[in-house]
């Protein structure tokens, strides 16, 4: 390289070096989610504050709960063309970004929500889960144990007799269309922002989500029945912009270390959601639905093998180390 090209190689990485600086030092981040009045949004405050802290105000966050930013969808491309910093959701919708995800979705690998955010809190399952999506231009910074899984219906599901022919929104997993599927169920793939005119139009009969969410978004305006799903639990995802972490520079570090600290902070805040969730629900005059025991076995055995044909080699394989920690934790 001779003399001329090589100053010049100096003065772009010098400049980019204070194009970073000086992009960070009034960066804002948005950190948005399809969710309202749950842990995630919980987070996302909690994150909000401990980055400001962590970077002495030079990353200012900003936090859109309710789709304010457009659906799931909308969001997880913003990511890519770097348009949103952050996103927060159900790791079901992430599936058609990469097919690991559906690890998550497959029921009866945690028991309690306590256990679930033990597990996902291992230092192992992060590891494992961490290159999930890593060559789409995002990167997991995050994952939670959000709480169990239930269908709120118009007519109440009793028992699993009662899913047949029922219209039942999902998260856009494919493996809980396959459950729902095999429960004789037709699952309809939306996100949560596009739910609530269609439940109630008509155009649904269910809606599956975590628990909080029907009382946060008031589901028991339309439907009264909320039918708990055995050891089927919802996980929250975070993913980040790897273009915005890099152009954070110096203060990519501060970022992840607010990652952690906000995790610690905000794991018994989840217990808490679901027992507010639940006292929400039925001062709405909702009911909250158990299966008998002989129809959790029989859910568990039909929807565990209806999943687990739907993973991917690396899924069964991410599936597997999770199934495995669950174990230290029982």
């Amino acid at each position: 390289m001779n003399r001329r090209n090589h100053l010049k190689q100096i003065a772009a990485l010098a400049g980019l070096g204070m194009a970073q600086r000086l992009y960070a030092q009034g960066q804002v981040m948005k950190l948005s989610t399809t969710s309202a009045g749950d842990v995630g949004v919980d987070w996302m405050e909690a994150y909000k504050g401990n980055v400001e802290a962590a970077t002495a105000g030079r990353i200012k966050a900003q936090v859109y709960p309710a789709s304010q930013l457009g659906t799931a969808q909308r969001t997880i491309e913003g990511l890519s063309m770097g348009t949103i910093e952050f996103t927060l959701n159900a790791s079901g919708v992430y599936e058609g970004l990469d097919a690991r995800f559906g690890a998550l979705s497959v029921p009866g690998v945690f028991d309690s929500i306590d256990q679930g955010i033990k597990v996902l809190g291992d230092a192992e399952a992060r590891k494992q889960l961490s290159g999930i999506a890593a060559k789409k231009g995002v990167e997991l910074f995050t994952v939670l144990a959000h709480s169990q899984c239930s269908v709120v219906t118009r007519k109440p599901v009793r028992k699993l007799s009662d899913f047949r022919g029922l219209k039942i929104r999902v998260p856009g997993s494919a493996l809980v269309m396959a459950q729902l599927k095999q429960l004789g169920a037709s699952p309809v793939s939306m996100s949560l922002g596009e739910v609530l005119p269609a439940f109630q139009n008509g155009t649904l009969d269910g809606v599956y989500a975590g628990t909080p969410i029907p009382s946060a978004l008031k589901y028991y305006d339309v439907a009264k029945s909320q039918t708990l799903l055995p050891s089927t639990f919802i996980s929250i995802v975070g993913l980040a912009s790897s273009t915005f972490l890099k152009s954070t520079g110096a203060l990519e570090p501060a970022l992840r270390e607010a990652v952690r600290k906000t995790d610690a902070e905000i794991a018994p805040r989840a217990l808490a959601r679901i027992d507010e969730a639940r006292v929400v629900w039925e001062k709405g005059g909702g009911e909250m639905i158990r299966l008998s025991a002989a129809d959790e076995k029989s859910y568990l055995d039909v929807t565990v093998p209806a999943a687990m044909k739907e993973l991917t080699p690396e899924g069964r394989q991410d599936y597997e180390v999770l199934r495995r920690i669950a174990h230290k934790y029982r």
